[in-house]
């Protein structure tokens, strides 16, 4: 574990968010290390709109806010009066408000030549900004490949991402099929994929305790789906599933954000039938019991750009608990083919569900938790801080030698 560095994590998400590698990554870290999580940097337009549209008020206009989440962990939210706009010269004016006002944090802080570490394409902004000692970029997704990017901003994105990982001393991605496609955007590129925090759901198991109130009353079987619940969830299938397992709960935990039509159409089906339970978001102390208390665990994801490229984090979190697991067929989920059932057809799908309950076993289940036992956020964290340290220790051995250089150089003008 690398100790006594300053890091400055510039968040793709608010910290109040249900909890992602980058929530694991940065509290774990900060056993040893100071760490600054920066909320997003609102963009113009999209504030614009969410003011025009009521989504937020004129009271929430305040900022910016510095808060603490755990020891040696900050939280701060930049002003949200001044966004980030693109055009000159307001371009100019509210970069200068958001770089003052974070310096002024960060010397409150007493930060000195942080880590920086950047998640999404358009953050190359800040480098440079800090005076940082080295600069990372963690790649989560193929960001092309999300729902709403049109065709005419994708080959910006890819130009931004390649133009910031050419300038990142690191560059981390989640997984495999991801190292393949950015491994041409910087030699120093490596894989770190996702994990769980074992323990944890271990630990529910392991207690015994009952399920939380408002799963108790469902009945049973269940088969749930505990996670975001987005545009790279199949929800159509989801609403297929619902209708042929009637005999089944379908239990859906997690926040909403459909913007896909056809998401939205089958979100509408879903919530019509009776035995279908949307129990919202929850804590990540919380997600443990719920994930408990399902009788089989669903990761529906569609079969496109966004799911060919992620490792999903809810997987690692259904085998730590045990449990039988459904999948469509993405590479995710293919790299633990041997403990997961992975249905390449929707009819596949559905009747999978009775299926692995029915072969279910103890030994099975143990089988699960063995698997997820190797993939902790403590091993994650390990090796990401070694790789850290070594290139901090690189990195120092060429600027003695730059000195060198420049001080002999010195000496022989002076002759």
């Amino acid at each position: 574990m690398i100790e006594g560095q300053d890091i400055l994590c510039f968040a793709p998400g608010p910290w109040d968010d249900i909890w992602r590698n980058r929530h694991h990554i940065m509290t774990r870290l900060a056993r040893a290390n100071k760490v600054l999580y920066v909320e997003p940097w609102a963009y113009l337009h999209p504030m614009l709109r969410s003011l025009w549209g009521g989504q937020i008020g004129l009271t929430d206009m305040r900022g910016p806010h510095l808060g603490q989440a755990y020891r040696n962990l900050y939280v701060y939210q930049p002003p949200l009066w001044a966004p980030r706009a693109d055009r000159f010269p307001l371009r100019v004016a509210t970069q200068a408000i958001y770089m003052a006002f974070l310096r002024r944090v960060l010397k409150q802080l007493s930060f000195q030549k942080p880590i920086l570490w950047l998640f999404l394409p358009d953050m190359e902004v800040f480098i440079g900004r800090f005076d940082e000692k080295l600069v990372i970029y963690h790649i989560v997704d193929e960001y092309t490949g999300y729902s709403g990017v049109s065709d005419a901003w994708r080959p910006i994105l890819r130009r931004m991402e390649q133009q910031l990982a050419q300038r990142a001393d690191l560059v981390f991605v989640t997984s495999p099929t991801l190292l393949e496609r950015k491994r041409p955007l910087n030699e120093r590129i490596f894989l770190i994929p996702n994990a769980v925090d074992y323990k944890a759901f271990a630990a529910v198991l392991e207690s015994g305790a009952p399920p939380p109130a408002d799963v108790a009353t469902v009945p049973s079987p269940i088969a749930g789906y505990v996670g975001a619940v987005n545009d790279k969830v199949d929800l159509a299938l989801l609403a297929q599933v619902a209708r042929c397992c009637a005999d089944w709960s379908l239990v859906i935990v997690g926040p909403i954000t459909v913007a896909d039509e056809e998401g939205q159409r089958a979100l509408e089906t879903l919530h019509t039938l009776p035995h279908v339970h949307f129990l919202g978001r929850k804590t990540v102390e919380e997600v443990p019991r719920y994930i408990a208390a399902c009788d089989v665990c669903l990761l529906p994801y569609r079969i496109n750009e966004w799911t060919r490229n992620i490792d999903s984090l809810k997987l690692y979190e259904y085998l730590a608990c045990g449990k039988p697991v459904v999948t469509t067929d993405v590479p995710a989920a293919q790299r633990f083919s041997e403990v997961v059932r992975i249905a390449t057809t929707e009819t596949e799908f559905i009747t999978s569900i009775s299926a692995v309950l029915n072969e279910d076993s103890p030994a099975l289940q143990a089988n699960r938790q063995r698997v997820a036992a190797q993939h902790t956020w403590d091993r994650r964290v390990a090796s990401l801080s070694a790789t850290i340290a070594k290139r901090l220790r690189e990195r120092r051995l060429l600027q003695v030698r730059e000195a060198a250089l420049r001080e002999e150089e010195e000496q022989d003008s002076g002759c």
